[in-house]
């Protein structure tokens, strides 16, 4: 039934084919229900006249008007020619009108209730004049007028209603995929924008261990001047802090600390300043050696991460602002609540966790693009890791794992 549908709002012209089709079959089925006239030329013309109020559906949602126009003339000649009187009761000038409504411009949609409402009495009006007369049992009294106008007015009502329906979620539908390309170029962005970041963090580093390549060869040159190995590599280590300078120059600045600060050396800074906040904070370590053996333990005052230094320094910047990022959510969407951050350091790998409770009551959480978790994945693939969040316990947990080649 899915399918069908997908399918059909995929190829709306196939779907009015459906329609005309189901109709006209429909409006054929009632007339042979009745007596059939034995003059082929009478057939022959009702015939024609059925597929006249039946098959131009196929048109009603590009020309409704001309579709409900033709519709209602062919019941109208069909009425006052078939001597069966009423076999229908105006059901394609009822689908007519339904397109009028749900199709044509508005406010002079509402037209279609007086021209439906003549259409199907007009023939009882032309009979007289005619000489013709109505069987009694089908004669249209008053409140059969009433009838029939007040279901003129109840399609207009619900096509008009179905029209309105359809034009919200066509804008809806657009809205959604600005959006849509918003937030993918916003992600963009934000990925540009946090390797900018990660690359002048390793800068930091980098540029801190070619300089004492250098300052290291050229003391060794001095000491050995003859020593042209030792000069080049010297000359070397100046080439690539002069090249990496001209290239990271390119990325501009942005906020944040780097350098020495941002390590598990001073995860206690970013404890602190979420309990400042109003968070409980536990800061919770777990050192498993090469053999399997665990040390844990729980922050003290001014504790800093055991075995911090045997952690890349790369991998502790970026174990860093995933922190620093997970803490900064917690503030932004549970406000002062309990913030539990575990750090696991094993040989090759390091695991942060950052979970919190749930929301402190009363806390408005603060709207979220979403970037922040994108730049923690970008710091977690930098190291071959990787990043899971999602809720937990009533609140939100951030868990990522940063691998590197162990010594």
């Amino acid at each position: 039934m899915t399918s069908l549908r997908t399918f059909f709002a995929a190829h709306p012209r196939a779907a009015d084919v459906l329609l005309a089709c189901a109709v006209t079959a429909l409006g054929l089925l009632l007339r042979l229900s009745e007596e059939v006239p034995r003059d082929p030329g009478t057939a022959a013309m009702l015939l024609a006249l059925i597929l006249a109020q039946g098959l131009p559906l196929v048109w009603r949602r590009t020309r409704p008007w001309t579709v409900m126009a033709v519709s209602s003339l062919a019941y109208v000649v069909y009425e006052l020619a078939d001597p069966v009187v009423g076999y229908n009761d105006g059901v394609f000038v009822a689908f007519a009108g339904y397109a009028v409504a749900r199709y044509a411009r508005q406010p002079g949609s509402a037209a279609v209730i007086p021209v439906a409402a003549a259409a199907v009495l007009g023939p009882d009006l032309v009979r007289p004049w005619l000489g013709r007369g109505v069987p009694a049992e089908i004669t249209l009294g008053p409140l059969e007028w009433l009838l029939v106008t007040g279901m003129a007015w109840a399609l207009w009502l619900l096509g008009s209603a179905q029209r309105r329906v359809s034009e919200d979620a066509e804008r809806l539908r657009e809205l959604a995929a600005r959006l849509r390309a918003e937030q993918e170029l916003s992600a963009a962005r934000a990925v540009t924008a946090e390797r900018a970041r990660i690359a002048r963090d390793l800068h930091d580093l980098v540029a801190h261990h070619v300089s004492a390549i250098a300052m290291q060869a050229r003391a060794s040159a001095e000491a050995f001047p003859g020593d042209r190995g030792v000069a080049a590599i010297g000359a070397a280590a100046d080439d690539a802090l002069d090249e990496m300078r001209r290239l990271l120059g390119l990325l501009a600045d942005g906020p944040g600390d780097t350098g020495p600060s941002a390590s598990l050396a001073h995860l206690d800074r970013l404890a602190a300043a979420a309990e400042s906040a109003g968070c409980r904070v536990r800061l919770e370590t777990e050192r498993v050696g090469a053999e399997g053996e665990r040390v844990e333990g729980e922050r003290a005052e001014g504790e800093r991460v055991e075995g911090a230094g045997a952690v890349p320094e790369a991998a502790q910047v970026s174990a860093y602002r995933i922190v620093q990022e997970a803490l900064t959510n917690v503030l932004k969407h549970a406000g002062p609540t309990e913030v539990r951050i575990r750090v696991r350091q094993a040989p090759g790998a390091l695991t942060v966790l950052v979970a919190n409770g749930p929301p402190y009551p009363g806390h408005r959480p603060l709207p979220g693009s979403g970037l922040g978790l994108i730049g923690m994945r970008e710091r977690a693939a930098l190291f071959d890791g990787a990043l899971r969040a999602g809720p937990h316990d009533g609140g939100w947990r951030v868990e990522a794992t940063l691998r590197w080649a162990a010594p």
